[in-house]
């Protein structure tokens, strides 16, 4: 691993052992490709961690343009952050109000919960954790409240509630300062036998918890992990900024690893919390927890650095299926993702309410355009990284 990838993991953490610290020094006293470090901070979305490190170590040979570049992208994501802080207790307030128990995840309340501050991530949406009893009830409120949905709510009750994760709603032209989404989710591990049982698991131990002046439910220890590790997991453990929370999790939280083990067997989540811990440990060290066994990655994972390159990123879509543990799960996951419409058929093809039966034939044709274009611009790519060098006269 290169200097500057070595750093970039050594500071994407919210706590520096002294031990980190002196390495981190070292680093930081020899010559370094700022520019390479800075791409990948801002690839992995790690660069407010990176500053608050860089900060504890006063910023030991830092090129003075180099911390006037970090520190300016520090502070815009600040404000970025105050603003989704303000409006996540806009509508927690309205759910409240109106008696929608509901979970915040992630964002500015996993920044808060790890880091003890919101601007130490960054966040491109505000996710909302309900039960699927109000999801359209929640879905409705939201919508009333200065949002919109390029869904019609006929679609979303036959379709989109059925075979998706979750409802991404914009935010209406005069309340969009910053582009995000707000999406609601109801489930954990969509097309799993097992995440209904899952989901009434984890609400039956959520606990009721005040974020920013609102009263809501929060997560426990053991289901804030695993709903970490689920994330990870289906996003192929692409992204530092996820891998570098699990891991301030373990160590500054009191887990019940037992009962993790337990719901991981139970609620068939073994593919996915074995592999994450042994993840963490390769890039952060993570001590393993008592008992777990050393659990692989899936073949052809790669971690950070190479985890985003582009021979890897376009393949994560298409990893999500080695999670399920039926054929029958899997076979289902692809339909819906051959067939049923996403926001982004919407977004391209606006099409009125009485022609969206033709999605189901478009969404088909514009994934071959994709992934046709995806694979061969990723051939191309390997054929000039094995062409020999011409040898100079």
């Amino acid at each position: 691993m290169v200097p500057e990838d070595e750093l970039c993991l050594l500071l994407s953490r919210g706590q520096l052992s002294p031990g980190v610290q002196r390495r981190a020094l070292e680093l930081l006293s020899k010559p370094l490709q700022w520019k390479l470090l800075l791409e990948r901070t801002t690839d992995h979305q790690v660069l407010p961690l990176i500053y608050h490190s860089l900060r504890i170590l006063e910023f030991h040979r830092v090129p003075p343009e180099v911390r006037a570049q970090v520190k300016t992208a520090f502070r815009t994501n600040a404000v970025r952050n105050e603003f989704l802080v303000r409006e996540l207790g806009r509508v927690l307030e309205l759910l409240e109000k109106a008696r929608i128990p509901v979970i915040p995840l992630k964002g500015v309340i996993l920044a808060e919960l790890l880091y003890g501050d919101p601007a130490l991530h960054v966040c491109w949406d505000l996710d909302l954790l309900v039960p699927r009893g109000e999801v359209l009830r929640t879905r409705r409120l939201i919508l009333a409240h200065g949002y919109t949905s390029p869904f019609p709510e006929e679609f979303f009750v036959r379709h989109q509630f059925h075979t998706s994760a979750d409802c991404p709603l914009l935010p209406q032209i005069e309340r969009a300062v910053l582009p995000y989404l707000l999406e609601l989710h109801w489930t954990l591990l969509q097309h799993s036998s097992q995440d209904e049982e899952a989901m009434q698991d984890l609400w039956s131990l959520a606990r009721p918890k005040e974020f920013f002046g609102v009263q809501a439910y929060s997560l426990t220890p053991e289901w804030e992990f695993l709903y970490l590790a689920v994330h990870a997991a289906y996003h192929k453990w692409q992204t530092l900024k996820w891998l570098a929370d699990i891991h301030e999790l373990c160590v500054t939280t009191s887990i019940d690893w037992p009962q993790v083990r337990e719901k991981a067997a139970r609620f068939e989540l073994d593919s996915v919390v074995g592999p994450t811990l042994t993840a963490c440990s390769s890039l952060f060290g993570t001590p393993k927890p008592p008992d777990f066994p050393t659990v692989p990655l899936p073949p052809r994972v790669r971690l950070f650095p190479d985890s985003l390159s582009y021979s890897e990123a376009w393949k994560a879509p298409l990893f999500y299926p080695r999670l399920l543990k039926r054929p029958s799960e899997k076979l289902h996951w692809f339909l819906e993702i051959l067939f049923i419409a996403r926001l982004a058929d919407r977004r391209l093809f606006r099409l009125p309410s009485t022609l969206s039966f033709l999605y189901y034939a478009l969404r088909p044709l514009r994934l071959s355009c994709k992934w046709t274009w995806l694979f061969a611009q990723a051939a191309c790519r390997r054929l000039r990284q094995t062409r020999p060098s011409p040898t100079p006269k």
